[in-house]
């Protein structure tokens, strides 16, 4: 296994993304996607965890809801890790939010979070994603948001409202920032893969094939 320097692994990994984004889009935001990309049906779900809590490897993903790094890889990665990985019990994923951007991150955190006690944090995030607007241009409205969640099965929409508005999730999501730089997370997506109770790492990816060959390396050790 390959352990890689944090800080540069982490600054690489961010910039490895960032690339792929603006060789695909030009850096302008993406259009709407009407369409899932990935099917979660029968993933166990337990607030911010995806999949079988007993696999041998997690990977806890740092992302803000505005980043168009974050977007690329929940469209072109995460499905193919889910098929391939937490579908079979083989990882865990983790969310962590790291909402530095700007103001609509925070807010766009707190529904994730809130989305999370209804177990649907990561069908909420995937069409948050697919719906995304530029940074910061105010595309988080209360009328997307409740759009999105009302499409999504079994998310209890008046309730997730009620949820992202309690202190607990408030003050979750604005501490969030703070606590991803105090981890020594540089910007968004950032990757760290735990296996079983040893010390997570960080990973650098810009493919499915690099998150494939880190992933099967992790499980390999």
């Amino acid at each position: 296994m390959v352990v890689l320097a944090f800080a540069g692994a982490a600054a690489a990994a961010v910039a490895l993304i960032a690339v792929a984004v603006l060789a695909r889009t030009g850096g302008d935001a993406a259009e709407p996607n009407p369409t899932p990309g990935v099917d979660l049906a029968g993933i166990q779900q337990a607030d911010r965890v995806l999949g079988d809590p007993a696999a041998k490897v997690t990977v806890i993903e740092f992302a803000d809801p505005q980043c168009p790094g974050c977007r690329f890889y929940t469209e072109h990665i995460f499905p193919t890790i889910v098929d391939e990985y937490v579908r079979p019990g083989k990882v865990t994923m983790e969310f962590r939010g790291f909402p530095f951007i700007g103001a609509d991150s925070v807010k766009a955190l707190r529904f994730i979070y809130a989305a999370g006690l209804q177990n649907r944090l990561w069908q909420f995030q995937e069409a948050l994603y697919r719906n995304q607007g530029g940074e910061n241009d105010g595309w988080v409205t209360d009328a997307l948001l409740r759009q999105v969640a009302s499409e999504i099965e079994g998310l209890d929409v008046d309730k997730l409202f009620v949820d992202a508005e309690t202190g607990d999730i408030t003050r979750e999501a604005e501490a969030a920032g703070d606590e991803a730089r105090a981890a020594g997370i540089p910007g968004t997506p950032s990757f760290l893969v735990g296996i079983g109770d040893e010390k997570p790492y960080l990973i650098q990816i810009g493919s499915v094939e690099e998150m494939s060959a880190a992933l099967d390396d992790a499980l390999d050790g």
